[in-house]
Order: C-alpha cells, then structure tokens, then sequence
C-alpha cells in the first residue's frame, strides 16, 4: 500500500508539471485545476488496471500515450496540433526516464529485466523502485524544460507549423523505438549487454530529441530571420518610395503639375558639372498679367494650362524636360538637341496657340516669347539662364515695338 501510495505522489508531480509546462506553451491565462485533478485520476486508474491485467509493457505506454493525447487536446481546447506536440515531449520524457531508472535498477540489485516489467502478480516483481523514480525524475525534467529559454524555443517550435511536422515525424519515431526497447523486459536473462542496451536507447533517444529539437529551433529561427528581413525591406521600400513621392511633390508645381525652379536649376547644376552639353528655352507667356486684370485668375490658371499642354505635346518623351519657372515663365531642358532644334520647337508650339486661337477665338491672343541658349558656351549656370532671360525679353521687346 505504502508503494502505491508513493507511486501516486510521484506520478502526480510528474502529471502536474505535464499540464503546467502545457499550459505556459500555448499561453493559456488560467490553469484548468479541475481538469487536472481529473485527468490524474484517470491516468492513475488507468496504470494501476494496467498492472492488475498485467499488459504488457508495449501495450500499457501506448494507451497512455493515446490518453493522454486526448487528455491534452481537451485542455487546449481543441489544438490538436499542439496537443500531439505536448504528448509526444510527455511521453517521450516520461517513457525514457522510466526505461533508463528501470535498467539502472536492474544492474544495481543484479536482477533481470523481467524483474522490472508489468507482471505484478510475480513475487519476484520489484518495479515499484523505479517507477517511483522514474516519475519523479520525469517531471524534475519537465519543470526544469519550464525556464523561460528552454519554454521560448518549444513556443518557437508551436508557432512555424511546418517546421514542426518534421520535428513530430522524429518524436514519433523516436518514441516507436523506445517502445521496441521495452520488448527487452519480456527476456529471462541476467545479461548486463541487455540492460546496458536498453540504457544506450534512452540516451540515443534523449540525444536525438535534443538534436532534432535544436535543429528545428535553428530553422524556425533562420525562417524568421527572414521574414523579419523581408519585413524590414519592405518596410524600406516603402519609406523610400514614401520619400520619393514627397521629394517629387516638393519638386512639383500643383497648379501645372511641372517641375518647379528648385528642381530645375538643381538639375541643371548636375548636368553642368557632368559637363554635359545641353540647350534650354525660356518661354514667358504674353500678357499674363492682362489675362488676370481682365478675366480674373481662373481664366489666367486656364490660359496657363492650356499653353502648359501644348508646350509639354512639343517635348519628346524620355528626351526633354519641361519646368514652370516662375508665375508665368517656363523652362524646357533639351537633351542632344542643337539651338537651331530648339528654336524651331519653340516656334512651332507659338504657331499652334495662334492657330487655337483662330479656330476657337478667345478674348485675348495666346502666345509666348522664348530665349533659346546652349550650353556648351557656357560654365556657370547663373550665366546660362542670365542670357537665355535676356533673349526671351528682348523677343518681348521686339513684339512689343512691332505692335507700338
């Protein structure tokens, strides 16, 4: 009596931290006592039918590990993924212990295997010793898999489901092969090979989990590693593509929609200290000021866009750029484009404002004065645009003298 009674005890400590280490695993907020208490009570019953039936040892470890899967699965309320995971460290901890306390007895008091197996009703049966330690020191083992390193790593394990698969295909067979081991508990012999056999099988068996489980930790970790990277760069492309749309927009005029004097004048610079060669055309919109005095500024905006429009029809695509360069000044850059090139370009978008405005008449004539300069005479920038301001004034000035 006083062995079963020892046996309860040390199995309940074992039990306990089963479902304590089960519960830290899934984060479950309160521990379920009841059930607990329940689920000892059954498993005790059920070893201690098992010794009465005298199941062999094979049998008796794989009903409980079937019950206590079940067991397991209704704590985390439904999980069966986790609950074969818990299970399977359970049982796994439980049955290698168990085995190695039981080979270890046997050397120490020189006694067969048989000795040890589940034939109660033999008066030369003594398994009480190391059941007793084998349930205590399993759950030494669990309570101490409960520290918080060793608790993050099983988390780790429950939280990549693939990775996982292959760690459950491990303990399965890991636990398949401990079960075999206990077919050694069947055999008559005194023969220390056998129980130093059996002890060789549960440290394989303890080193193989470690192994296995330390592998997958490395891949869970490494898997996320690289979701955190891929996380990160994505998180960086769009900072950057966050930062280009704000850079554009300060770059941007918002009424036309251009690029503004900043960005020019910035994107000048660049090419003249490349020492690129490149002409400009400063065009300036004739009476602008007129258009707003007389209509207001809607119709001044309009006029704006309308010759915004035709102007960014003459640029070639991928080839020249086209600025608002003031209130009522534009800016194109031509790339491999002589002044001749540029001149003709700008004269033609002036010869299609004034055919729109001969065939849909407008209060006021649309037209512009222009400067063309290249910049191959040129090393200053402040120069450059001095001198193409000055042609397009003096194109003005010209317009101005022909109409006075």
């Amino acid at each position: 009596m006083s062995w079963l009674i020892l046996s309860s005890i040390t199995y309940f400590y074992y039990h306990w931290h089963y479902f304590d280490i089960t519960q830290k695993l899934v984060s479950m907020r309160q521990r379920r006592i009841g059930l607990i208490l329940l689920s000892f009570a059954v498993n005790f019953a059920f070893f201690c039918l098992c010794s009465v039936l005298e199941f062999s040892l094979i049998v008796n470890w794989s009903l409980f590990f079937i019950l206590l899967f079940f067991e397991t699965l209704f704590y985390h309320g439904g999980n069966g993924r986790s609950a074969l995971f818990c299970a399977l460290v359970g049982i796994l901890y439980g049955l290698a212990i168990n085995i190695f306390c039981r080979s270890v007895a046997a050397i120490a008091m020189r006694q067969p295997l048989q000795a040890f197996d589940n034939q109660v009703s033999s008066a030369a049966n003594i398994k009480e010793i190391p059941v007793c330690m084998g349930f205590l020191l399993a759950g030494l083992v669990i309570q101490y898999s409960g520290r918080p390193v060793l608790l993050s790593r099983l988390r780790l394990l429950l939280s990549h489901p693939r990775h996982q698969h292959f760690l459950l295909e491990i303990m399965t067979w890991l636990f398949f092969y401990l079960s075999l081991n206990l077919l050694l508990y069947s055999t008559p012999l005194n023969d220390l090979l056998l129980k130093l056999w059996s002890i060789k099988s549960c440290l394989f068996t303890a080193i193989g989990f470690y192994i296995a489980v330390r592998y997958t930790v490395r891949i869970c970790e490494l898997e996320d590693y690289r979701e955190k990277n891929r996380r990160v760069q994505l998180e960086l492309e769009e900072r950057r593509r966050e930062e280009e749309r704000l850079r554009e927009q300060a770059a941007l005029d918002p009424l036309t929609g251009l690029y503004n004097r900043q960005y020019a004048e910035e994107t000048l610079k660049a090419m003249m200290s490349e020492r690129k060669r490149f002409t400009i055309c400063f065009l300036d919109l004739d009476g602008l000021k007129y258009v707003n005095d007389r209509f207001g500024h809607e119709e001044g905006d309009r006029y704006l866009l309308t010759v915004t429009a035709y102007i960014h029809r003459s640029c070639r695509k991928g080839m020249d750029l086209l600025f608002r360069y003031g209130g009522d000044e534009f800016l194109i850059l031509f790339q491999e484009a002589s002044e001749e090139t540029a001149a003709c370009r700008a004269y033609e978008i002036n010869e299609n404002l004034r055919r729109l405005t001969a065939v849909r008449p407008s209060p006021y004539p649309l037209s512009l004065s222009y400067g063309v300069v290249g910049s191959a005479s040129f090393s200053a920038l402040s120069d450059l645009l001095d001198e193409a301001d000055r042609r397009m004034y003096e194109q003005k000035r010209l317009k101005k003298a022909n109409r006075g």
